[in-house]
């Protein structure tokens, strides 16, 4: 009996461990010691337990073979528990929806029946509410993909989430939360975004997720931006300036390239179009570092759009010219069809005439500044 006991309490902290976008590693390991004891104690309710948990952590890491060879083995372990075989059938149509158009209209009909009738298959069991909180982030999930987007799906969801108390069912807030403004965003309604995002950034903060707090701080930056307010503009100023110190404490190298793209665009809103210029500097830098001629041309394709968006179109256009000549020199190689993108959004903002005229004054200057050049080192003094 006090092997149960023990396996029951390692399922929950399985179950009770936040999963979020990046936070996988420590439910991974809860689940690992409740499958180490589980082993040697048969216990095969909660071995199914642990199995739709671990559906769950394959579902975040997109590994839908996984999530669907979990959830088929928790059937085996309870054929006859209903709670776990509806949590088991709704979180197959969550798999489901994101193998693509055609599964997700089978996961679309089962999911909708099951809501119509959801208060009729209540038998009372406990833990049904947990299958009615599944059913409304399936159906929140499913409404997205429509087009537009099903506002009406999310309102259960955004009602749920709403009655929870700070600190309660964290992974429930976070991904209602996330899916709240992201139908908010959907339908242009970047108040309501912001208000859903604001605790995204709280949640993924409190329960020590770097990588989830830097995604959540840019991702209400560019909302806040959106919103065109000045008051939020200094908000997403405060919240990119974070993103970009946590990915560097924590050595989140892609978020902390995404955080410096991020801060360069609220720069750029906010007039300071220098600043902006050297953040993407200094990715451009370290995009020469490690060789990554993708980066390098990204970063450069950034920077023109930031001086064309500030009017300076001849910054631009020197801008995509003198770094496809670096590029070109550093590689030894003909680097046009990389920069040529670049040049035809210039030529498509400007127009052709104009281009054409500032690629002539910009040749113009070059060759009058290889004459002086040229004086000065034939000068005896």
């Amino acid at each position: 009996m006090a092997d149960d006991d023990e396996a029951r309490a390692a399922v929950e902290r399985a179950e009770r461990e936040p999963l979020l976008g990046h936070r996988i590693a420590p439910v991974r390991a809860a689940i690992d010691a409740a499958a180490a004891i589980l082993d040697r104690v048969s216990v095969p309710a909660l071995r199914a337990r642990l199995l739709l948990r671990l559906a769950t952590v394959k579902l975040v890491e997109n590994d839908y073979e996984g999530a669907d060879q979990a959830l088929e083995a928790v059937g085996r372990h309870v054929p006859g528990d209903t709670v776990l075989r509806f949590l088991t059938g709704i979180r197959a149509c969550r798999v489901a929806i994101r193998r693509g158009p055609e599964p997700r209209k089978i996961a679309q009909q089962t999911l909708l029946g099951v809501a119509e009738r959801l208060d009729a298959f209540d038998t009372g069991a406990p833990g049904w509410d947990v299958v009615s909180t599944e059913v409304a982030i399936a159906i929140a999930e499913l409404g997205l993909h429509d087009d537009p987007p099903d506002a009406t799906a999310i309102e259960p969801l955004a009602d749920l989430v709403a009655a929870l108390l700070p600190g309660a069912e964290p992974e429930l807030a976070f991904v209602g939360h996330q899916l709240v403004a992201a139908f908010a965003l959907s339908l242009g309604e970047i108040d309501r975004a912001v208000r859903a995002l604001r605790p995204v950034v709280t949640l993924a903060r409190d329960a020590g997720s770097p990588a989830d707090e830097v995604e959540a701080r840019i991702a209400l930056a560019s909302t806040l931006v959106a919103g065109g307010d000045p008051i939020g503009l200094e908000e997403a100023t405060r919240h990119v300036q974070i993103a970009r110190d946590r990915a560097l404490e924590h050595g989140l190298v892609e978020l902390h390239q995404a955080a410096l793209i991020a801060q360069a665009g609220v720069l750029s809103h906010a007039g300071k179009t220098a600043g902006a210029i050297d953040r993407v500097l200094e990715l451009a830098r370290a995009a020469v570092a490690k060789h990554d001629v993708a980066q390098y041309v990204a970063a450069v394709g950034v920077m023109a759009e930031l001086y064309a968006r500030s009017g300076d179109h001849v910054s631009a256009f020197r801008t995509i010219v003198e770094s496809h000549r670096a590029l070109a020199d550093a590689t030894q190689t003909d680097t046009t069809s990389l920069f040529r993108p670049l040049l035809a959004r210039l030529r498509d903002r400007v127009g052709e005439d104009r281009l054409a005229k500032i690629a002539a004054d910009v040749d113009t200057a070059n060759r009058l500044a290889d004459q002086i050049a040229q004086q000065k080192s034939k000068d005896p003094s």
